[in-house]
């Protein structure tokens, strides 16, 4: 479950990198919990075509932030926003703000 919450965080980073048919794809099957097989069948398409482009996703997610980081980054900024909040509630604010939470 956790590894597929990081998944998520990684598609709201990234899904501007995706293409069009892999964002539907993933999104379906992780954000709106449809099976492999309820992806395919509007389609035409086979439950293994479906698999295939949501690994593909996935190995990207993990490419895009091997490299870039942000979901790093946001999560230390978010501790960081938490730290905060006991010293300065509006600095802690203007922290997730920018984070997005």
């Amino acid at each position: 479950m956790e590894k597929d919450l990081r998944y998520i965080e990684l598609f709201e980073l990234y899904q501007g990198l995706l293409t069009e048919r892999q964002r539907e794809i993933f999104s379906c099957h992780y954000c709106l919990d449809l099976s492999l097989s309820e992806i395919a069948e509007p389609d035409g398409n086979t439950r293994q075509s479906v698999y295939a482009v949501v690994k593909k996703v996935k190995e990207k997610l993990d490419e895009y932030e091997e490299k870039l980081k942000m979901n790093e980054k946001n999560q230390k900024l978010i501790s960081l926003a938490n730290d905060v909040l006991a010293q300065d509630k509006e600095i802690s604010q203007q922290i997730l703000d920018i984070v997005g939470r």
